[in-house]
């Protein structure tokens, strides 16, 4: 089968869309991404083939992507159009009724509420309320038209459930099967804070005061940021990295960022449920952090709870309470074995079950189910 993915907001090179599901895909399936990107072009890697398209630098400039991608999404021969986005979506589904071919909608996100977020809609407004029911109304009619649909967790789901729609869950677990070291003697005190790309809603402010706490104790204690720095966040950073305990990497391949995060002694991740498509959410980094045996301190928030309480891996926080952050960090400080323990326990659960590989054999299967599906007349 000729699987093309479409994206219309990640990169080509995204841990979900090409590190896990095309990665998985491309044992049985011929695989090629289209994304956005900063420039356009052609390219393997890994068996996958790659297609980017020129992404203006202005956000209100998006339908010029989106354009873009169709254009590249109708030059494809392909059978099936994996869509991640509902605007990704939308080109998928016309790409199915002018070429005959099958859609399915991975759903990363709680649209209705992070688009308006995104759009810098905010604060309840009626403005805000009024989109976020379009949204859903859309997206949901499109995804009526899709053959099947994947959803990150149940809570992504439910909205889809709710209205007859049955998307197979595939959770954003790690790969565990990567070559990396496990380091379980973690003496030192640098934190990790990781994010793809960081936002106020990733709690950066709330762990960089909690850290200048901590250092009152615990002086030579360090906090490094492994992502890119949004500009209304690197006035922040700076000023904590002039005092010498903050340090950013900037983005990372994937095999550095695991080398990276590897240096820790705990893995911080503080969301901040500033809306809705955040107090749902189950990041990814979760399961990195566990994968490495870093101890967590996470948000306390329904998805992130369920995982952290089950594996017994971290202390849950409220995410904007510096203090309770800072108390958190001091815990593992002055239990370094409480620390160590907890880390082992995180480990241990995404070997045994918060691993990709009972994603990816869910995914295939999904695949499989959808010979039986014939493609609809062009």
């Amino acid at each position: 089968m000729k699987i093309c993915i479409l994206t219309s907001t990640h990169g080509p090179n995204d841990g979900r869309i090409f590190q896990k599901e095309a990665k998985s895909l491309a044992k049985e399936h011929e695989v090629t991404i289209i994304a956005p990107s900063s420039r356009s072009g052609n390219s393997i890697a890994d068996g996958i083939r790659i297609v980017t398209v020129k992404r203006p630098e202005s956000t209100a400039l998006h339908p010029i992507t989106l354009l873009r991608l169709l254009r590249a999404c109708l030059a494809q021969d392909a059978d099936v159009y994996h869509c991640h986005e509902p605007d990704a979506l939308l080109i998928g589904v016309l790409a199915k009724y002018l070429k005959g071919k099958r859609v399915i909608y991975d759903i990363h996100e709680h649209w209705p509420s992070e688009i308006p977020f995104d759009l810098g809609i905010r604060n309840s407004t009626l403005i805000q309320r009024v989109l976020s029911a379009l949204v859903s109304s859309v997206e949901l009619a499109l995804a009526r038209r899709a053959e099947s649909t994947f959803a990150v967790s149940e809570s992504v789901a439910a909205r889809f459930r709710e209205r007859g729609l049955d998307p197979v869950i595939l959770s954003n677990y790690s790969i565990a099967d990567l070559d990396i070291p496990y380091n379980p003697d973690r003496n030192g005190r640098n934190l990790m804070f990781m994010a793809g790309n960081m936002q106020s809603f990733h709690g950066v402010g709330e762990c960089i005061e909690a850290v200048s706490r901590v250092r009152e104790r615990y002086p030579d204690v360090s906090l490094t940021l492994v992502g890119n720095v949004r500009e209304d966040l690197s006035e922040h950073i700076s000023a904590s990295s002039q005092n010498g305990f903050t340090t950013s990497t900037g983005f990372l391949p994937y095999r550095e960022m695991y080398e990276k995060l590897n240096e820790g002694a705990a893995g911080l991740l503080v969301f901040q449920p500033t809306y809705y498509n955040i107090s749902i959410g189950l990041p990814n980094k979760l399961f990195d952090y566990m994968l490495l045996g870093l101890p967590v301190i996470a948000s306390d928030l329904p998805e992130i709870r369920s995982v952290v309480s089950s594996a017994d891996c971290g202390i849950l926080v409220d995410p904007g309470s510096v203090s309770e952050i800072a108390d958190a960090i001091i815990y593992f400080f002055d239990h370094p074995k409480e620390a160590q323990r907890m880390g082992a326990n995180g480990r241990r659960a995404v070997l045994e079950k918060y691993n990709w590989s009972r994603m990816e054999a869910d995914l295939l299967q999904a695949y499989r189910n959808l010979d039986s599906v014939p493609s609809p007349a062009a």
